[in-house]
């Protein structure tokens, strides 16, 4: 073969690979600059809305994949961003704890068990597990005492593993008696949530309470709600606080309602799990004594005994996948507590943020102007800017638990949280994030696949808007129509 001619072909290939990568390149430089320049007139149009004045916004997007694609307005600034909070902490407990991680849940019994007679006490040591059912409960106990009949002492929770400090201090009373403001305890049942059903009359008349569900003898509601106007939705809450046997709901419900439902949320969980126990096996004919029920918040005042059996939860991953998509404050809570303690042996406020941000700093994250209360969001005073998340999102996305944390999260249009949000537009199933919402906040946060096949890690908070939460989230849904193309 001729020498000269394979030099040559070599260098035409090589030329056209040169040019190919130079016009790529050009190609992706034009492309970045024409999105910027559709991005800015969009977002204008966004702050240019009447109920924009006043409000603040926090705005970082940009390429994870190398290219040179970002866009960022008051990037820096620290809001309240609300439930995208949970990326933080649900990435901190990947990092943590791992995503094959379960909360165990065990259960021993002093004295001796016996023809179907257990002469001594069942002891439920709380694990910390948020995803404990009372039929996952009922079931290891009756397996752990095949043909139980009676129990002759008592039913114990051990709620030593995190005593009484279940509620983080800088949540507002409006929050702590509803079933989002429930505390993360040593031992969770059923969410810690009740129902509440309620008959609404003409608007201004006070709902009557019909019935609760459960309702043990602890609990008890006062009805102060009235009937709004027709077309108004649930603007209830239930007021409580941490180890009151006393709520009270205040505000509107729909008028003119049979059997309209609220979900409120049980104050002292732990004490609840071993009253919903002792109910279930009473009901099914097995001699338990309500009475002699009892809560131990210090390890020295727990009976010594004899392991029985134990509970498993369901895997990180699956937890995670639930916090994210449902946005479940007791799971987020209850991940950022167990993480905590298992790094400081602390579960106090400062020592649960402080190690969710140690987390995060293990991967590169500059954690410096991130203000934590929580581990989910719901305290008004956590705060931190868009390109904090953004910095977050692009560390994971080159972390081993990327693939895990990204699977947890809602699909615009189609699942979780972001089923609603940009159905009818381009960004529809191109979206995988979590949103945030409060009063007078709207967040989003997450990972965008481009048509062109780019990734974008970004991040929008606004904070003191002047209008209904759906109108601001409706307004920014052109955003991502741009940043998909």
């Amino acid at each position: 073969m001729n020498t000269n001619l394979i030099k040559s072909s070599f260098l035409t290939v090589s030329k056209i690979l040169f040019f190919s990568v130079i016009l790529q390149f050009l190609f992706l430089q034009v492309n970045a600059q024409t999105k910027n320049k559709m991005l800015e007139g969009e977002f204008q149009k966004f702050l240019e809305h009447e109920w924009m004045k006043g409000a603040s916004v926090s705005f970082h997007v940009k390429s994870i994949k190398g290219n040179k694609f970002e866009y960022g307005y008051d990037a820096e600034r620290a809001l309240t961003p609300a439930s995208i909070t949970k990326l933080l902490t649900t990435s901190a407990g990947l990092f943590q704890l791992g995503e094959d991680f379960r909360f165990k849940t065990k259960i021993s019994y002093t004295g001796d068990f016996k023809d179907g007679v257990l002469d001594g006490n069942l002891i439920i040591h709380g694990g910390g597990d948020p995803t404990l059912t009372l039929l996952s409960l009922d079931s290891a106990v009756k397996a752990s005492f095949p043909s139980l009949k009676e129990i002759k002492g008592g039913i114990i929770a051990d709620a030593s593993l995190y005593g009484t400090r279940t509620t983080p201090p800088n949540w507002v009373w409006e929050d702590l008696g509803n079933y989002y403001g429930v505390g993360a305890a040593s031992l969770n049942i059923n969410d810690n949530m009740f129902k509440l059903y309620l008959k609404t009359g003409a608007t201004g008349a006070v709902a009557s309470i019909n019935k609760v569900e459960p309702h043990p003898p602890y609990l008890h509601i006062t009805s102060e709600v009235t009937a709004g106007k027709k077309g108004t939705g649930d603007n209830s809450f239930l007021f409580s606080a941490p180890y009151s046997d006393r709520h009270i709901i205040r505000g509107t419900l729909p008028p003119h309602r049979s059997n309209f439902r609220v979900k409120g949320g049980v104050t002292d969980p732990d004490y609840h799990a071993v009253w919903l126990l002792a109910d279930t096996l009473s009901s099914q004919g097995i001699v338990v004594s309500k009475e002699n029920l009892k809560v131990e918040y210090q390890k020295e005042n727990v009976p010594t005994s004899k392991v029985a059996g134990e509970i498993n939860s369901k895997p990180l991953s699956w937890i995670i996948n639930r916090t994210n998509k449902k946005s479940i404050n007791l799971y987020a809570e209850s991940i950022a507590k167990y993480v905590s303690n298992e790094k400081t042996r602390s579960i106090v406020a400062d020592s649960i943020t402080s190690t969710l941000l140690n987390e995060l700093s293990t991967i590169g994250v500059t954690t410096d102007g991130i203000y934590l209360e929580d581990g989910s969001g719901l305290s008004p005073f956590d705060a931190f800017s868009a390109s904090h998340m953004t910095s977050v999102l692009e560390k994971i996305y080159s972390a081993p638990q990327y693939k895990t944390f990204y699977n947890s999260l809602a699909v615009t249009g189609i699942s979780g949280t972001l089923k609603y949000f940009c159905r009818n537009n381009q960004a529809k199933g191109k979206v995988h994030g979590k949103s945030g919402s409060m009063r007078r906040v709207r967040s989003y946060a997450g990972y965008i696949k481009t048509n062109g096949g780019d990734e974008l890690a970004f991040t929008i908070i606004v904070n003191n808007f002047s209008c209904k939460s759906k109108v601001v989230r409706k307004a920014m849904e052109p955003l991502f129509d741009v940043l998909v193309k």
